[in-house]
């Protein structure tokens, strides 16, 4: 069975998808080095850059679901990686909201005296 347009469009409808990309993206490295100074002498960059390539692969297939208006203007998938890297974004926001919402919560329990 083939991975069609029409999937990877219902998977970026989801947000819970958009944020797994950004995910696969990051872990990929496609955005930071694949070489850094404190890599390892002997490292398969091989590996490394074999990781990149399977990264770049998933979000083309994933660009496949934008409209064709995307995708002629866009080629390489920059929208898509938008899409994910907002999503991943927002998902960050809404976590240090919760977090501070629920933080002053506990200090509103605190007896108030003077």
């Amino acid at each position: 069975m083939a991975f069609d347009a029409k999937d990877a469009e219902f998977l970026l409808s989801r947000a819970e998808f958009r944020r797994f990309l950004f995910a696969a993206i990051q872990n990929a490295g496609i955005l930071g080095h694949s070489v850094s100074a404190s890599t390892a002498p002997g490292r398969d960059l091989g590996h490394l850059e074999g990781r990149r390539a399977l990264g770049f692969d998933l979000l083309r297939m994933i660009h496949a679901g934008q409209s064709e208006a995307v995708r002629g203007a866009d080629p390489d998938g920059l929208t898509t990686l938008s899409l994910s890297l907002s999503e991943a974004l927002n998902n960050k926001d809404i976590t240090r909201e919760r977090s501070r919402l629920h933080d002053n919560a506990r200090y509103d329990e605190l007896p108030r005296g003077g």
